[in-house]
């Protein structure tokens, strides 16, 4: 595991300051002399916060593993698979897109370590394989603007201490639950069958399965759940109580005494061994966390506000999948963009306003004119869905979710550039149309596989245009 230390992430809990109340704050200036009860509240709130924004992932995927990220569930160390384009009907995940065909599933590797089988396609076809860890960072990708790369990998936890197997491929995880999730390019419903059979040769299985089986192996018919936490915490301290059963699933018992941080911990009763042990804390302790909680979940909001950049009304982040020693950063990033891939293989920047700065909404008319020559300078391709204000797809009798280079039948202008006309009602040529809903909605423009303009600045998206 990373060692992160109070040192490395300190600079992130002075933003805490703000919103503690004015009582605390005159309870500890520099002219007052602080109690002993005071002050193992302030050491408390100080923890807290700590172990709020390092947490919060963790938690996370512990809250939403039992249910799945996707609906009923992913699978525990096998696929679940979506042979499916997504449409507005398909209620199971927020921002969906409807150009890849998805297969999801849960790495547990408690037990013993996880092999992704990776097959060679018979024809040329993206794809890409995201392996990530419970802070929701990417360990590897494999794929994507890579390439093709099949072969055997093998997903191995921090426990793990045998040798990997023959020509295997280890990707290291440091907790012992991961997830996996395989995209597949398909380009409109002509393509679906194909797609499908390239996403049927994707492996999710336990070693010990693979080695015995290969490829035959078949998954039990009763499928187990996670186990989940029926906390009785609190309501005020629930989050710890949450994620310290998470902590007890998903980190190696060695982290209480060989990782600074989680070690600290003990001070507030948060450990691997016994999870959150709030029935002994005393109640300055108690307070402290208390407040921890409401600034923290603050300062997650506050972080996504000010990650990234936007131009021309679109918000471009960058730090999907690494947020590296930020803690703050990587809770806003699970809360807001959840899976987000590493910037060099997708972005997903989003705009919810027009060229004046005001919201968009199907009462009025939009286009979106990309100049000759300057359409989204990718290597794979590009795609832009419309959202709800439910971050779902909005139902229309066209059909259409979204538009991009895969889209058939879009129209040039005569002089070489392309206008998308983004509005409620039907027009004339429905070509270039992205049908709007009535009210709100929110346009997501992903960038398969981003070239060099787009991840140094020098190109940007243009705005979305009112119409006159």
């Amino acid at each position: 595991m990373h060692k992160l230390t109070i040192a490395t992430i300190g600079a992130t809990f002075l933003l805490a300051i703000p919103v503690m109340s004015q009582a605390v704050h005159a309870q500890t200036s520099p002219s007052t002399t602080l109690s002993a009860e005071q002050a193992r509240e302030e050491n408390a709130y100080a923890l807290g916060l700590q172990a709020f924004l390092w947490g919060y992932p963790l938690r996370y995927y512990s809250l939403s593993t039992p249910k799945g990220i996707v609906a009923g569930g992913t699978y525990i160390n096998d696929f679940r698979r979506f042979p499916e384009l997504k449409t507005a009907k398909d209620r199971f995940v927020v921002t969906p897109n409807n150009v890849t065909v998805d297969a999801y599933g849960t790495l547990d590797l408690t037990a013993e370590p996880v092999v992704v089988f990776v097959p060679a396609l018979t024809e040329p076809r993206w794809y890409l394989v995201q392996i990530g860890d419970s802070f929701d960072e990417v360990a590897r990708n494999i794929g994507g603007i890579k390439g093709p790369q099949p072969g055997v990998y093998v997903i191995t936890g921090p426990d793990f201490a045998g040798a990997v197997p023959g020509d295997m491929t280890e990707v290291r995880l440091r907790t012992k639950i991961g997830v996996a999730a395989v995209r597949i390019l398909a380009k409109g419903a002509a393509d679906l069958p194909k797609a499908v059979e390239a996403q049927e040769g994707f492996h999710l299985m336990p070693l010990s399965a693979y080695l015995r089986d290969g490829l035959a192996h078949k998954p039990p018919a009763e499928r187990p759940l996670m186990a989940t936490n029926d906390s009785k915490a609190p309501q005020d301290l629930r989050f710890f109580d949450e994620l310290g059963y998470a902590m007890s699933q998903r980190l190696p018992a060695s982290a209480d005494s060989d990782d600074t941080l989680v070690a600290s911990f003990r001070q507030i009763g948060l450990s691997v061994g016994k999870g959150f042990e709030w029935h002994t804390l005393d109640e300055p302790t108690r307070r402290g966390l208390a407040r921890a909680a409401k600034a923290g979940e603050q300062i997650v909001d506050r972080k996504w506000e000010a990650a990234g950049e936007t131009a021309n009304g679109w918000k471009y982040t960058f730090s999907g999948g690494r947020a590296g020693y930020d803690p703050g950063l990587r809770a806003a990033l699970i809360k807001y963009e959840l899976g987000a891939q590493l910037s060099d293989q997708v972005l997903y920047p989003n705009t919810a306003v027009d060229d004046k700065g005001e919201g968009l909404t199907g009462e009025r008319k939009y286009v979106l004119r990309f100049d000759a020559g300057k359409l989204p300078p990718v290597s794979v391709f590009w795609n832009m869905a419309m959202y709800g204000s439910d971050m779902l797809f909005v139902e229309n009798e066209f059909d259409r979710y979204s538009i991009g280079s895969t889209t058939d039948g879009l129209k040039p202008d005569a002089h070489g550039s392309l206008t998308i006309l983004i509005q409620k009602d039907r027009p004339a040529d429905t070509s270039n149309w992205l049908p709007a809903p009535s009210g709100p909605f929110n346009l997501t423009m992903r960038l398969y596989g981003p070239e060099t303009p787009v991840l140094d600045g020098s190109y940007r998206l243009p705005a979305v245009r009112r119409m006159q």
